[in-house]
């Protein structure tokens, strides 16, 4: 397999969602249709959603790949996807929809109506060619046949029980196993996880979610009537018979969804928005949560015939490959194997792949949940990255859910495995939030929940790891389009210079193989990170394919070189162990063949085994049948105690004088039958799998893939089998009970009752097979008129192993341009863009722009004219963060694409009439919206923004920092904290007067990006205007409007995010005649009374969107409808300082009086609740009572109790 294989006697079922639903176009432009790829796709949330904001009268055609290793999620969606298609009685029906989805008890007609719709799916599901002609075959798809079998036998799971009681009584047994093992897991304490799906409003919710939390699990629903009729087992939910996945102890229904509009007023205009009712606020989440699953599969069956969704049961990585294989070779396999613990290897055999077939091969978007923690960045990005098409807006989403770190590198190498910006050039992705340190989403609550956390008030708080979506596109950003552009396929790299990159990588992969690192570091969090094992030594050769594709270098000494380095190294302790499986896993991908593998080994050919064989190849089969009594070690053990041990096969000398471990193997459980005798080539294995797993009875079988000459030093004296890898994790749990080797179970190689070795791995199943990225590869682009190509070429530090900056090379090629060097004309460099550098030769007789994989700065960039050679080299030094290095405007970029039209990067695209909006007219407390505006200054902008004068105009030195103040300023006008009446905010320059006018037609609330925008109508204002504009602005009321001033490049850097406003909300298509377009530009410019924007959506505005203004109608025309978000740093980069010494010792003083020690001069107590606030005596804490309770996050008030 692509990744190490875990034990899985214990998984938890992703049956429900925990983080709240995105919408998967939200990059791409509104407009344009588009096909998705879903990698560990889990519940239905994200794909209602999504319908949900693409609701429009022409909804565009979405096309879904689902892909999740557990069948019975894609049983219970498809399932839920037919039930809303059926659903002819609206609420009535949306109800039971919720209760059969959702619920782990569900009443008698909810249960009738789930089995009635399963026996209907079963009959049409009896193969492919019968479902796809079925009235859901159409837009509902099977990826392969083996997937609606294996979503067919859960279906027939749910409508067959033999024992109905025993059936419940075991159900509420594995609700139980589920509660221990949280208990187990996450502690005791309050639990502030839900924070994330009440944002940006979430003090409130903190209180209640607990609570419905433990609710749900005690009752079995989110009703809150004790009476309901809830007592049948959801057998959706319930454990398959023989499967070992618990539901995940954290399923919880409501956190999928955006609670915000349970605490906040909304319109009654507005899209989810309630009658008033005498509810409790715990009770208005779920009524909240109810409306939007209802809302949302409603507009499903609404959009569904423009939506088609493909289906796949099986392991992310091995389909992606699939896919890559198919899409440069078509054919429909490429001998992966299905899971880690299946020996089928899968076909995609459904017509929607066949030679003609319209199932999608590349990505607009590709979504792939919280993968990266478990399988890496480096696994992830090369199977699922070049499946993303080739265009500006394609787009791949990366979550996760890891601990807070003082620093993002920190975290970006662990999951990257090495030097992120370098492995993140060699790997072809642009990390856009990285490099502009912005984004539209918010993050604030999970911030928020992790201050509280590490306060001194902290103890006894639960947070779950902090949650962060980031975004990737390609590599070397074209800001326009032109013929002058350059950008180079391949990178060029000195051979010895790649290959210490590689290495260090590789020891970064590794590093917890690296003994001292871990003797040196014994801290609980380092062990339980070099615990997780993502990466094998065929991960590694994946990763050496993907670059061979995508750099220009001389492979062969390239490898020479690194092998070298790999085979010498002494800071992997058991790297000399694995040599072997690096070899093998170079030769069956065609990187690299060692001398070890090729040369002529003599040995006796009279055995009886394969020795005889006519031609023993450079690699067999090793299958190892493990009898089951030796899984007792893991069978018997309790299972919060397992952990996650990882398998490795091995092969050694039965004295342990040498051993060789694999770590790429393959499990199962059944029964080997052989074909043809052991001394013939042809012999063969067949696994006759055992459905019962680890219930049933069967042995465990391994296989693995060796060198054949390892097999041949010493036959007689050689001993193969199964152990763990080991970890400080594992060697603490198994360590005395299977000893230091961790050994699970070892024959001798000739024992014909357990150890069987073949040309080809198990079912004849040949070697997986990687292709070569499509459009990888190629010479150095050459200008259209053949007048020059560009050769860029990476400067390393072989020291560090890192990339520091680029050499881009032009060779003039024309006679004309040649001559233009020799005659000493000027060649100057300027830098358009972060990743862009400008040549131009004499004035602009000639301009070519260079651009690079990666921002680089101009002013430490140096050019060199060879005029005799006839070429020009610029030696570019990489920079990490251009918004503090000359670009502060490099926030949310614009493009052109290659058919000219706009694409923003980095700003969500939205439906604007699909957010709901905030009703500023009944909000009670505007506290929670001012922290949540805060939240866009990171510490260092706290403590710069407290030293502005605002008696005088803005310092220009930070004019990213000044227009957050200016943002800021908006927000509370228009969401009218600073008074009711704000309708227009202005900004003006200085004594040149108002540039820019934005009007008030709402404050949006941004549900899935947990923040709020601003809906506006713009006018940036231009001298020929005239008049009529004059009088208008001249009768605007002073009570009505605010104005902020504000120095050049702060009102620069506003007119550079105006198109990206008005681009993510455009409901209206670009004329032929646009000004982008035909000026190449955007924005048209950012010089004084100059247009800014293009002008095909001036006066296109929703009915009533603009009232109360006397005249509208006259300036409207120059007006475009726009979207303004709040503008947040990436967590981590620019995080919020530690408090202060002030705030800290406020914090250990009691929250009444200040004293710093109790009444009994010990330390200072806490609330019984919360664990939050302290005090120093009981009589305190009941005088701080009235003022505490509002924000105490416990059920109710509480004595004091321990420290």
């Amino acid at each position: 397999m692509a990744s190490p294989v875990a034990l899985d006697l214990f998984s938890l079922f992703h049956a429900i969602g925990n983080t709240p639903a995105v919408c998967l176009t939200q990059d791409i432009p509104g407009d344009e249709p588009a096909s998705l790829l879903l990698l560990g796709c889990g519940d239905v949330r994200n794909i209602l959603f999504t319908s949900y904001m693409n609701t429009t009268p022409e909804p565009r055609p979405l096309d879904y790949t689902c892909c999740d290793s557990q069948p019975a999620v894609i049983a219970r969606n498809v399932l839920l996807f037919t039930l809303v298609l059926d659903d002819n009685e609206g609420a009535a029906d949306a109800s039971m929809l919720w209760n059969i989805y959702y619920h782990l008890f569900i009443d008698d007609k909810s249960l009738s109506l789930l089995e009635s719709q399963v026996k209907m799916l079963c009959r049409f599901s009896s193969s492919l060619r019968v479902w796809h002609k079925s009235k859901y075959g159409r837009f509902l798809r099977f990826c392969d046949s083996k997937t609606l079998a294996l979503v067919r036998d859960v279906w027939y799971s749910y409508i067959h029980v033999s024992d109905k009681t025993t059936y419940t009584a075991s159900f509420r047994s594995a609700i139980q196993a589920c509660l221990d093992v949280k208990a187990a897991t996450t502690g005791n304490g309050i639990d502030l996880s839900g924070a994330c799906a009440a944002a940006p409003n979430a003090v409130q919710a903190l209180k209640d979610l607990p609570g419905l939390h433990s609710r749900y699990w005690k009752n079995g629903s989110t009703s809150n009537d004790p009476k309901a009729p809830n007592v049948r087992p959801n057998p959706t939910l319930a454990p398959l018979e023989n499967d070992t996945a618990m539901l995940h102890y954290a399923t919880d229904p409501l956190l999928g969804f955006h609670l915000v509009t349970a605490y906040t007023p909304v319109d009654r205009e507005s899209p989810f928005y309630r009658k008033e009712t005498t509810y409790t606020h715990a009770h208005s989440a779920v009524e909240a949560a109810r409306l939007q699953f209802n809302t949302w599969c409603q507009s499903f069956k609404d959009v569904h015939k423009s939506v088609t969704l493909h289906f796949f049961a099986g392991e992310a990585l091995a389909f992606c490959h699939t896919l890559q294989h198919l899409n440069t070779t078509k054919e429909i396999s490429a001998n992966w194997f299905r899971t880690f613990y299946h020996f089928d290897t899968f076909s995609l055999d459904g017509e929607d792949y066949a030679v003609n077939g319209t199932a999608p091969l590349t990505f607009d978007a590709i979504d792939t949940s919280n993968l990266i923690d478990f399988l890496g960045g480096i696994n992830l990005f090369i199977a699922a990255g070049p499946l993303l098409r080739k265009k500006a807006s394609s787009t791949l989403y990366a979550e996760s859910l890891s601990k807070c770190v003082p620093d993002v590198d920190v975290l970006l190498d662990d999951l990257f495995a090495g030097h992120f910006p370098t492995v993140s050039i060699l790997l072809g992705v642009f990390p856009v939030q990285y490099y502009t340190n912005a984004s539209a989403v918010a993050n604030a609550e999970e911030q928020l929940m992790e201050d509280i956390r590490k306060c001194p008030m902290g103890h006894g708080v639960n947070t779950r790891n902090m949650y962060n979506r980031t975004l990737w596109k390609y590599q070397s950003p074209i800001w326009t389009y032109s013929l002058g552009s350059s950008s180079c396929h391949r990178i060029k790299f000195d051979p010895d210079n790649l290959a210490w990159v590689l290495f260090r990588i590789y020891l970064k992969m590794f590093m917890n193989e690296d003994v001292k690192l871990i003797l040196a570091n014994p801290n609980r969090e380092l062990g339980q990170r070099n615990s997780c094992i993502r990466h094998h030594r065929g991960s590694f050769v994946r990763f050496l394919v993907f670059v061979k594709g995508r750099v220009k270098v001389d492979w062969d000494k390239t490898m020479s070189v690194l092998v070298t380095l790999i085979e010498k190294d002494k800071v992997l302790v058991v790297g000399p162990n694995f040599l072997h499986e690096l070899y093998t896993q170079l030769h069956i991908l065609g990187v690299y063949s060692s001398s070890s593998l090729t040369k002529e080994v003599k040995y006796d050919r009279t055995s009886h085994d394969f020795r005889a064989w006519k031609k023993l190849p450079e690699l067999v089969s090793i299958t190892v049948v493990v009898p089951r009594a030796k899984l007792s070690v893991f069978t018997k053990m309790p299972r919060v105690k397992l952990g996650t041990p990882y398998i490795s096969g091995f092969v050694q000398s039965k004295q342990m004088v040498w051993q060789s471990l694999f770590a790429v193997v393959q499990l199962g459980f059944g029964q080997v039958i052989v074909s043809g005798a052991r001394n013939n080539d042809n012999f063969a294995i067949t696994v006759v799998e055992d459905h019962s797993g680890w219930k049933g009875k069967s042995p465990l079988i391994i296989s693995f893939v060796v060198p054949s000459a390892i097999l041949l030093v010493e036959p007689e004296n050689t001993t193969v089998g199964m152990s763990l890898y080991n970890t400080p994790t594992t060697s603490l749990t198994f360590g005395n009970t299977l000893g230091m080797e961790l050994v699970v179970f070892s024959s001798d190689l000739g024992n014909e009752s357990s150890v069987y070795v073949s040309t080809q791995r198990p079912n004849n199943a040949g070697m997986p097979r990687l292709s070569e990225p499509s459009g990888n590869g190629g010479e150095p682009e050459k200008s259209p008129a053949g007048s020059y190509h560009v050769t860029l070429t990476a400067d390393t530090n072989s020291g560090k192993g890192i990339i520091t900056g680029f050499t881009a090379r032009i060779d003039f090629l024309s006679e004309e341009t040649k001559t233009s060097l020799k005659r000493q004309k000027t060649v100057e460099l300027s830098q358009p863009s972060p990743c862009s550098l400008c040549v131009t030769v004499e004035k602009k007789s000639l301009e070519i722009m260079i651009n690079f994989p990666a921002p680089v700065l101009k002013a430490k960039s140096k050019i060199r004219v060879a005029r005799t050679s006839s070429y020009v080299e610029i030696v570019a030094c990489r920079t990490r963060k251009p918004d503090r290095q000359g670009y502060p405007d490099y926030i949310f970029p614009m493009f052109l694409d290659k058919h000219g039209a706009p694409v923003a990067w980095n700003i969500p695209y939205l439906n604007p009439n699909r957010l709901p909006i905030l009703d500023t007219n009944r909000m009670e407390d505007f506290g929670w919206l001012v922290t949540h505006a805060s939240m866009m200054f990171s510490g260092k902008e706290c403590k710069l923004r407290g030293t502005i004068d605002t008696s005088r105009l803005k310092p220009a030195q930070d004019s990213r920092l000044c227009f957050k103040d200016t943002l800021f300023s908006m927000h509370m006008s228009f969401a009218r904290v600073q008074g009711p009446k704000c309708k227009v905010f202005g900004i003006s320059c200085g004594q040149i007067g108002l540039q820019l006018l934005f009007f008030r037609s709402s404050v949006r609330i941004d549900m899935s990006n947990h923040t709020l925008a601003l809906d506006v109508a713009i006018i940036p204002l231009r001298l020929e205007m005239g008049m009529p504009m004059r009088d208008f602005i001249a009768q605007l009321g002073m009570d009505d409007s605010a104005t902020m001033v504000v120095e050049k490049d702060e009102l620069k850097l506003w007119k550079r995010l105006l198109p990206a406003f008005v681009e993510r909300c455009r409901e209206w298509k670009h004329k032929p005649t646009c000004e982008y377009k035909t000026e190449s530009l955007i924005p048209r410019s950012v010089e004084l009374h100059q247009p800014v924007l293009c002008s095909c959506g001036n006066g296109l505005f929703p009915p009533n969107f603009i009232s109360d203004f006397p005249k509208w109608e006259t300036v409207s025309i120059h007006a475009v409808r726009g979207l303004v978000p709040l503008l947040f740093t990436l967590p981590y980069i620019d995080p919020k300082d530690d408090l202060d010494e002030g705030e800290k010792a406020r914090q250990n003083q009691c929250e009444a009086c200040g004293a710093e020690k109790s009444v009994h001069g010990r330390a200072l107590l806490s609330c019984t609740q919360c664990h939050m606030v302290r005090y120093c005596s009981s009589k305190c804490q009941r005088t701080h009572w009235k003022v505490h309770r509002k924000t105490c996050l416990g059920k109710s008030g509480g004595d004091i109790v321990d420290k």
